[in-house]
């Protein structure tokens, strides 16, 4: 009976192993695909932080909304997850999602745009 529980237990450990390393998976997955705006002249840092990606801006460039939006389906593509882009000050680094102030945000599912606030 004791080998039973323990084989019981052991199961269950084990079930809760996979969703841990694959959140990791999927948040690497997306820093991979958003690495790129750190080239940008006007990105000051990019935080990815599970299915979001917050991004420090310096300025706003010519090409800020497809940016956002190219970076939220780069995202979705690479993830098959709903990804979250928002874009605040470069001073705001300690900035929480779903907090004010932000400059957009972009969401993105299933390879198209959802929702963006990104209007510049």
């Amino acid at each position: 009976m004791k080998y039973l529980i323990l084989m019981f237990a052991l199961l269950i450990m084990a079930g809760n192993g996979p969703n841990y390393v694959h959140a990791n998976a999927v948040e690497e997955e997306l820093r991979k695909s958003v690495e790129y705006l750190e080239a940008i002249p006007e990105v000051q840092w990019v935080k990815v932080e599970r299915n979001t990606v917050i991004v420090g801006w310096k300025g706003v460039p010519a090409q800020f909304n497809i940016i956002n939006t190219e970076a939220a389906l780069k995202g979705t593509r690479a993830t098959q997850r709903t990804v979250y882009i928002w874009s605040v000050r470069h001073t705001q680094k300690n900035w929480t999602t779903g907090t004010r102030p932000y400059l957009c945000k972009t969401i993105a599912a299933n390879g198209t745009v959802k929702e963006t606030t990104c209007n510049f």
